[in-house]
């Protein structure tokens, strides 16, 4: 049995120079269970709950007198937030060159549902007006293939650490986008819909940054 945790909280980055400031909060644990069905080679199921929130602010908009005063500015925030559970279907091959040490490649595929919700806001200085869009808490299905390296340390008998380095996977994602068109000179004349989009891509990656860090326990 073993879990990988990923945790990103209150990642701030502010551009002085456009005004803009971006947060990303991520929280993102797997708990997995296997069975060797021989020396080297296991078996198991697990799942991987994501929980991520995106927020952003700027000034959008900036409206002028004719002899170049400032009538008003437009400032804007913009929050995503998405919740999704990925049952998933493993197998993992080891290759152990001591005995505390260990490495393994491990093929996986797994099957996300979860919701997302889209929160844009502008406001009106000096007025102060204000108009919010708003989207419903859509439904999100995912795809995930993944192939990759990971590596195992024993600390006793029965307990160690691993480290999962990512490497290639495919995502398959249907979910809708919410399209806003914000006007500008009268903020409660925008509108919004929602259109369905399908995402598919690949990616190689095995750079710090994507990997993920956990513990395992031997239950035989």
């Amino acid at each position: 049995m073993d879990a990988n945790i990923d945790l990103d909280i209150s990642n701030e980055k502010i551009d002085m120079t456009s005004g803009s400031t971006t947060k990303k909060n991520a929280f993102n644990i797997k708990p997995e269970i296997g069975y060797f069905i021989k020396n080297n080679l296991a078996i198991g199921i697990g799942f991987n709950y994501k929980n991520t929130l995106d927020f952003e602010s700027h000034i959008s908009y900036i409206m002028l007198h004719t002899d170049g005063s400032v009538d008003y500015t437009l400032s804007g925030a913009t929050s995503n937030e998405l919740n999704e559970i990925a049952p998933s279907f493993f197998i993992k091959y080891f290759y152990q060159p001591t005995k505390k040490l260990s490495l393994s490649l491990k093929a996986s595929y797994s099957k996300g549902w979860g919701t997302y919700n889209l929160i844009q806001e502008y406001i009106k200085d000096p007025q102060g007006e204000e108009t919010v869009f708003k989207s419903k808490k859509n439904k999100i299905e995912s795809k995930y293939i993944c192939l990759s390296p990971e590596l195992q340390y024993l600390i006793s008998s029965k307990f160690g650490l691993q480290i999962n380095f990512d490497g290639l996977s495919y995502t398959s994602t249907a979910k809708y986008d919410n399209v806003f068109y914000f006007n500008s000179y009268n903020p409660s004349y925008s509108t919004g819909s929602m259109t369905k989009h399908d995402y598919k891509s690949t990616n190689f990656n095995i750079k710090p940054a994507a990997w993920s860090f956990g513990v395992f326990v031997l239950l035989n």
